[in-house]
């Protein structure tokens, strides 16, 4: 802004410098048109009536790419401005380095600066102190940037949602950071997850949203200065599976910045990440987003896209079925006039030079899958042994909770008593011979009641998992009503992996390692296999003691 009042036979300008100032609070201690009014009335009152306003506003004074005193400094290296005036040298910034440098430059170019609350005149004041003031101005600035942190933490772990809602969210009108469902993407959301499931990948679900006319998040939101989307690609499916707040999660303070004199930000590792759950109503069951993940792991783990149907999708059990001898992922192939298998990729490739075959109908899989599901929910030894286990493990958990809290108690008191220790150790009240006696026998205590806590926990945790199998083989049942209901979505949720042996094979040692059957099967239960003559071992997403018990 130009004001150019009476200049007489003025050649240089005033500058007027004012920027808004902001508390802790996050709250502007007063508005700009006042700044400007007091700087207005002293530039007047000094018989100065020609003069040019600057302003930034909402801009950090630790910045100094602020556009209005970007403005300022090029007119002043033009020669136009001759005397700089501002409230006070907290206006120009609050980093020390920067101010300084700034204020040499007005020097070497013989601009005279008045900070009017620090009662300054360049022209007339000693500059020893200034480096203090602009030291205290930036001391300042970094204690905002710490509360400022510390509030919006506060609000993250209060299940507030700061910053811009991702697709399919708005926030709300009338509760404040909360966020609420978008009605017109509800159900495009739900479709991404479930075709996600079923086999589809990020491309092609990108591909299926843009042919519906949905409007990318970026082409959504319309955010000012950010680049727009015109299509679905695979990071924007990619960023929807992953992301917690389709199933009521926030997941907030995954990025910093790296100092409160920078603009850059740089990722934080995930244990400082703020997950609430529950914070506003899911679109997605937490079930399903869990089944996404367990599949989106298992893709990049075992390499995602194989072989697929005329369709463009994964057949049935493709990236669940591996060969026993060699470890490579089965085939499907189908022939006219015969049933559909699945043969070992490498012997697929090379031939008998590479691996046998392996071979397994896809109805037989079927068949065994349904037979399981029986033995497991209708087998009356396997069913009600499960569950007299989990009734006596039930009587158990509050009785073991109520140890673990004494036990967690015992450690902190010991704890504590090695503070006060060391801390009587500092003061001259014990001697070092005694401390360390003292810290050895604390030390030997606490890790003996660290070794019985983990022992409970595991306890509890074995209790736990015996209910989450029973609930799970119920589901199965439940949700297999007959071979028809063995889709991809089924098999995601319940089976892990479907190992294919040879007659009289043992399962590679390897083999075993990377599907984890040695943490299921000892060394004499897998050989036992090979006896037994055994051709097909799955692995359900069930705790091993029940996947030991089905074998």
């Amino acid at each position: 802004m130009n004001i150019d009042l009476n200049p007489g036979n003025e050649t240089t300008m005033v500058a007027i410098y004012a920027r808004l100032s902001v508390n802790e609070n996050g709250e502007r201690d007063e508005s700009l048109e006042t700044q400007c009014d007091l700087l207005v009335g002293y530039v007047l009152g000094n018989g100065w009536h020609r003069y040019k306003i600057y302003v930034d506003n909402d801009i950090s004074g630790v910045y100094f790419d602020r556009p209005g005193l970007v403005e300022l400094v090029n007119d002043i290296n033009n020669g136009v401005i001759g005397i700089v005036v501002v409230k006070d040298l907290s206006r120009l910034g609050r980093n020390n380095g920067e101010t300084l440098t700034f204020l040499d430059f007005l020097a070497e170019r013989n601009v005279r600066l008045i900070a009017l609350a620090d009662n300054y005149d360049s022209f007339r004041d000693d500059d020893e102190i200034i480096g203090i003031r602009t030291w205290v101005n930036e001391h300042y600035a970094r204690d905002i940037s710490k509360k400022v942190r510390y509030n919006l933490k506060k609000k993250m772990q209060n299940g507030e949602f700061l910053g811009r809602p991702p697709f399919g969210y708005r926030k709300s009108s009338t509760e404040k950071n909360k966020l609420v469902v978008d009605e017109r993407y509800r159900e495009i959301i739900r479709k991404i997850f479930e075709l996600y499931i079923r086999g589809w990948g990020y491309r092609a679900l990108a591909n299926y949203v843009q042919g519906l006319g949905v409007p990318t998040p970026s082409q959504d939101k319309g955010y000012a200065k950010k680049p727009q989307s015109d299509r679905w690609n695979e990071q924007h499916i990619r960023r929807i599976i992953t992301s917690r707040v389709y199933c009521g999660d926030s997941v907030q303070g995954v990025s910093e910045k790296i100092s409160f004199k920078s603009r850059k930000t740089r990722r934080t590792a995930s244990e400082k990440w703020i997950m609430v759950p529950g914070t506003h109503e899911a679109i997605i069951s937490r079930e399903t987003w869990d089944l996404a993940q367990r599949v989106r792991v298992k893709r990049w783990l075992e390499g995602g896209a194989r072989k697929k149907s005329a369709a463009g999708q994964p057949h049935l059990f493709t990236g669940f079925i591996a060969c026993a001898a060699c470890g490579t992922y089965h085939v499907y192939r189908k022939k006219r006039g015969r049933p559909a298998v699945y043969v070992c990729g490498k012997y697929n490739k090379h031939g008998r030079s590479g691996c046998t075959s392996h071979y397994v109908t896809e109805e037989k899989l079927v068949q065994h899958i349904i037979r399981d599901v029986q033995t497991m929910a209708e087998g009356v030894s396997f069913h009600s042994q499960l569950v007299e286990k989990y009734k006596r493990n039930a009587a158990s958990i509050d009785d073991t909770a109520e140890k673990l809290k004494k036990l967690e108690g015992e450690i902190a008191s010991k704890k504590n008593q090695l503070q006060a220790v060391y801390l009587d150790k500092i003061r001259g009240i014990i001697s070092e011979e005694l401390f360390l006696e003292t810290n050895s026998l604390l030390q030997k205590e606490i890790n003996l009641l660290a070794g019985r806590l983990s022992k409970l926990q595991a306890d509890m945790t074995g209790a736990r998992r015996v209910a989450q199998d029973i609930e799970r083989i119920n589901n199965m049942k439940l949700e297999l009503l007959s071979a028809g209901d063995i889709d991809r979505v089924f098999l995601e949720k319940y089976v892990k992996k479907i190992i294919v042996l040879e007659e009289g094979e043992v399962i590679n040692d390897t083999v075993a390692e990377k599907y984890g059957l040695d943490l299921v099967f000892s060394r004499d239960q897998l050989a036992d296999m090979a006896r037994k003559k055994i051709r097909l071992v799955i692995l359900y997403h069930l705790s091993p003691v029940v996947q030991k018990q089905l074998s």
